[in-house]
């Protein structure tokens, strides 16, 4: 399950956003919270689809809950997410020049 996953289940359906004592349980600030759940569709997707180029997996994103939390939110707002959206679809690797997450990819690399 992925972290946005998570979030989202978990306040689905409630009459009230999130308080400040429940996201500080989470490890979240509210910007950090907004930023999450206004994430760009997809952006797991895309976010494993550019770790497995640098041989990173899931598992080992999903390894340091801030790590993940980082890279989903940078990932959820990039300006290059059509882009690379468009390489996966067409089966393609994205180029990791654009991408804003390539160099924690680089050193998460067990390679």
């Amino acid at each position: 399950m992925t972290i946005a996953t998570l979030f989202r289940d978990f306040f689905e359906g409630r009459a009230r956003g999130p308080s400040d004592l429940e996201l500080a349980d989470m490890g979240l600030s509210r910007a950090d919270f907004t930023r999450l759940m206004t994430s760009k569709e997809g952006t797991r997707n895309r976010m494993e689809a550019l770790a497995a180029q640098f041989g990173v997996t899931p598992a080992m994103i999903d390894a340091d809950h801030g790590l993940a939390l980082e890279l989903a939110t940078t990932c959820g707002h990039c300006q290059c997410a059509k882009a690379c959206q468009n390489a996966l679809d067409l089966g393609v690797d994205f180029n990791a020049d654009h991408c804003p997450n390539a160099g924690i990819y680089a050193d998460m690399s067990p390679t």
